[in-house]
């Protein structure tokens, strides 16, 4: 059924859709490549659609979510009203300043590894749109990494972290300069949570009474 409005309800139909495949993905032992394919969806395609440059944005619909988005963009991350009752925990926000390629030599402007316990984590000062920033270049561009317990990409590893990577932007000028990349990682979990909380708050915004009913 073509849907009345689409960035609501195709969060719906998505929601629907991870709630059928969510205990496979668990029984598979495959949390961190699930959660990456319903960000894509459920996350990157509404982000995308409610922005007013975006060729399919309606004005007259699409108006309230685009002001919703812009509002909780504003909000600190680790306190953002999406979350609701599943507040975030082990997230990380940080820079790698060289060898984005290699991970066992990444460092931060410390010299620390990003990933190390006493590296600096700027997430508790950073406001959602510095995160979902990372979260949008790193999905668009396929900048991920699958990181073990120690921050390395190691083949055959278990995954402890899903890494975002996302060019770090200030002047044409430095972007020639620089390898510089801001770095996001979070653990499997608490990944495929936010983009559960993440599509669960799309649902709530709608005015239409209907629209609400259905994803309750």
């Amino acid at each position: 059924m073509v849907p009345e409005r689409f960035i609501f309800e195709y969060a719906q139909r998505s929601m629907e859709l991870l709630t059928i495949v969510e205990t496979h993905a668990h029984q598979k032992k495959l949390v961190g490549s699930f959660a990456l394919i319903i960000a894509t969806s459920v996350f990157m395609i509404p982000y995308e659609r409610a922005k007013k440059r975006h060729p399919l944005y309606e004005h007259g619909q699409d108006g309230e979510l685009y002001d919703s988005i812009r509002a909780v963009e504003r909000q600190r991350f680790l306190k953002a009203g999406f979350w609701q009752h599943d507040p975030p925990t082990h997230w990380r926000f940080s820079r790698i300043l060289k060898n984005v390629n290699s991970t066992d030599r990444w460092f931060d402007r410390d010299g620390r590894h990003p990933m190390a316990c006493d590296a600096e984590n700027t997430i508790k000062r950073r406001k959602v749109s510095d995160v979902l920033r990372v979260l949008r270049n790193a999905l668009a561009h396929g900048n991920v990494v699958y990181l073990d317990e120690k921050g390395l990409e190691v083949k055959g590893a278990k995954v402890q972290y899903l890494a975002f990577l996302s060019r770090y932007e200030e002047t044409p000028e430095d972007r020639e300069k620089s390898e510089t990349y801001r770095l996001v990682a979070t653990t499997e979990e608490q990944f495929l949570s936010f983009v559960k909380q993440w599509a669960k708050w799309l649902t709530t915004l709608p005015a239409d009474d209907k629209l609400v009913e259905a994803a309750e």
